[in-house]
């Protein structure tokens, strides 16, 4: 009879441990969703807050090529490193 009795006990003890187990790692799982929806939401304000950004102030687009014939040093917009590489670029192209 005692050995039913040990049987039992260690039995319901299993069943407690791997119940409380079981719990404790579904409640992991749902703070871990919990805070990746956090984080989402978040990224998600991020990206709204970027595009309404670059709406109110979109981006100075540059000309394109800076001509080598009309060429005024004393402009302060003047990109010389874009100069320089546009006219090797012209003297690649006359030497080809």
């Amino acid at each position: 009879m005692s050995t039913l009795n040990v049987l039992r006990y260690s039995a319901l003890g299993l069943g407690l441990w791997c119940g409380f187990r079981n719990d404790l790692s579904l409640k992991n799982v749902a703070a871990e969703r919990e805070q990746q929806k956090k984080y989402d939401e978040e990224v998600k304000l991020i990206n709204e807050a970027k595009q309404e950004y670059a709406k109110l102030r979109p981006i100075e687009k540059k000309p394109e090529t800076v001509s080598l014939e009309n060429v005024q040093l004393d402009d302060p917009k003047l990109d010389f490193a874009e100069l320089i590489l546009n006219a090797v670029d012209s003297m690649k192209d006359t030497t080809s």
